[in-house]
């Protein structure tokens, strides 16, 4: 199943991990986004595979946290 991040979600996702202004505008740029309902939106697992190619994460990965299934 394909999750999708709203700006505001992507924008804080990217700042809880060091990234500035310049930095998320760059990933969402080169992240391919959708719309939804007339909005865009960012598929997550784009975003965290981009995003976690940052120098400064060390090859951490960046992961949107999800529900487990019941």
């Amino acid at each position: 199943m394909n999750t999708y991040l709203n700006r505001e979600a992507a924008t804080a996702l990217l700042a809880a991990h060091g990234f500035n202004r310049t930095d998320i505008e760059c990933v969402l740029d080169l992240t391919k986004s959708v719309s939804q309902s007339g909005a865009p939106v960012w598929p997550s697992r784009s975003v965290e595979r981009l995003a976690s190619r940052a120098w400064w994460l060390d090859g951490a990965e960046i992961k949107t946290s999800m529900p487990q299934a019941a």
